[in-house]
């Protein structure tokens, strides 16, 4: 087994690969996710810890809810990070041991328009998605270091430099300046979804008034790496 980031990446890939297969070969690729984990001494270890006192059977009963007049339930995960994650992975190895069916469960839990397949696209996004950016929030590198180390705002400073010098009319420039202020001190506080906000308003606004400058191809690669983890 490796304790390695790549064996993190490794899982983080079973996750998409789960959202983005067929319900057909879900079961195949909920298999293989959990493999991932079983060889990631960390993610091993971490998972045995969380599990190891972890009542699965009470958080069903809290997470499942009563039926509804239709007679379909409603899933609330743990709102904790922690048993969310042990909720969802004792969910996972109950349909991989087939002690609990898949279908059955999409037909009760995500019935939409009563279509399995639609029901798998629902499930993947409010159960594996949650999964796997939790995992990556507590074993990845804060995403606020990796915004420094790409030096986000050394990049808002200049922008805002090459904004003040520019042609742009001095109305425009106010615009710009207040979206960039803004963003500076989100990144000084490190608040990751005002920062990805702040970021889409003003590559919008820098597209719409044909700004084109090192600083904002900076800023629109952070911002691909920020959308990654929303």
């Amino acid at each position: 087994m490796d304790t390695g980031r790549g064996q993190i990446d490794l899982f983080l890939r079973k996750c998409d690969e789960v959202m983005q297969s067929r319900f057909i070969i879900a079961d195949t690729k909920i298999g293989e996710l959990l493999k991932s984990i079983a060889s990631s001494d960390l993610l091993y270890a971490f998972f045995r810890e969380i599990t190891k006192d972890f009542d699965y059977f009470a958080a069903c009963r809290e997470c499942m809810g009563d039926a509804d007049a239709s007679g379909r339930r409603t899933l609330r995960l743990p709102q904790d990070p922690e048993k969310r994650l042990a909720f969802i992975f004792c969910l996972l190895v109950e349909f991989d041991n087939k002690t609990l069916d898949l279908g059955d469960f999409l037909r009760e839990f995500f019935y939409g328009d009563g279509s399995v397949y639609e029901g798998f696209y629902a499930f993947s996004n409010q159960v594996i998605k949650p999964f796997k950016n939790t995992v990556k929030a507590l074993f990845c590198e804060n995403v606020c270091e990796n915004f420094a180390a790409e030096g986000l705002e050394q990049l808002v400073g200049q922008e805002r430099k090459r904004v003040y010098f520019s042609a742009a009319s001095d109305g425009r420039k106010v615009d710009a300046m207040l979206l960039l202020n803004a963003l500076d001190e989100a990144c000084a506080k490190k608040a990751e979804e005002r920062i990805a906000a702040l970021l889409c308003g003003y590559l919008s606004f820098a597209r719409c008034e044909g700004f084109q400058s090192e600083n904002i191809e900076g800023m629109r690669r952070i911002f691909a790496q920020i959308k990654e983890t929303l």
